[in-house]
């Protein structure tokens, strides 16, 4: 899905994908035929499975890489919510907007259904506080939706892929 963070993104360093399609035949897609977008891909297009990839990364500085790694994690740790379980950011940031700032505006954070929550320290997760269903994850995404669209204007898309049925 072309997952990023801080300013980058898998297309920055992505060679190739080799990947199996719903024939079980694997093919090998360039990086321009992997049609990346933010959190888009022809994978998830034609529903493939990556079974390998080639990365192009840049060789640097030990300390300087270590240093950078150490300041993402902090802020991480400052902002999101790890202390729960959750599948991460639940909701793509639609154009012009932070999905996070648009559920917290609409006085969504703490929102609860069952065992599930919208996160009071980043309200662009959805946690699992106490033991919550997948329904209940599915029921708290749907009513913010709703919230934020009521509100807003603007439609909330999932980061998360969600399969399987209600």
């Amino acid at each position: 899905m072309n997952a990023g963070a801080y300013g980058g993104e898998i297309k920055d360093v992505i060679e190739w994908a080799e990947c199996l399609n719903d024939k079980l035949e694997l093919i090998k897609l360039t990086k321009d035929e992997l049609n990346l977008a933010y959190r888009h891909s022809r994978v998830q297009e034609e529903n493939l499975v990556v079974v390998e990839a080639c990365f192009n990364l840049e060789k640097g500085n030990y300390d300087e890489i270590k240093g950078y790694m150490e300041e993402l994690n902090r802020r991480r740790i400052e902002k999101q919510p790890l202390n729960y379980p959750s599948a991460g950011s639940t909701f793509k940031r639609p154009t012009g907007y932070f999905a996070g700032k648009l559920i917290e505006d609409s006085g969504l954070k703490g929102y609860r259904f069952g065992g599930a929550m919208v996160s009071e320290k980043h309200a662009g997760f959805v946690i699992n506080y106490d033991n919550a269903t997948a329904k209940d994850v599915l029921e708290v995404i749907k009513h913010v939706q709703e919230v934020v669209f009521e509100k807003f204007g603007v439609k909330l898309e999932t980061e998360v892929k969600i399969i399987g049925e209600d």
